[in-house]
């Protein structure tokens, strides 16, 4: 939320079902007078189909990284991301 100025947080995959973290979350949202979005159990999973539709989003705009060219970094911070695929 600081980082990028929201008043509204989703909490998804795996972490998703911690619920300390739930907790945590949501007095943060109430002192900053923000919406805290919690999934079920359902969707706290883990990320690979959103990271798939991340990919295909990509590829539907264009936007094609060769392999050689391709990394894998984990603790890749997604505020860091730069999303060209859309407005």
């Amino acid at each position: 939320m600081a980082h990028c100025g929201s008043g509204e947080v989703l909490i998804v995959g795996g972490v998703g079902c911690n619920l300390r973290l739930q907790e945590m979350m949501g007095v943060m949202c109430k002192e900053r007078n923000a919406k805290l979005f919690a999934t079920d159990e359902r969707f706290c999973i883990d990320n690979g189909a959103m990271i798939a539709q991340a990919g295909w989003e990509m590829f539907r705009s264009g936007q094609v990284t060769e392999l050689e060219d391709s990394w894998i970094t984990q603790r890749y911070r997604t505020d860091e991301v730069e999303v060209t695929w859309r407005d």
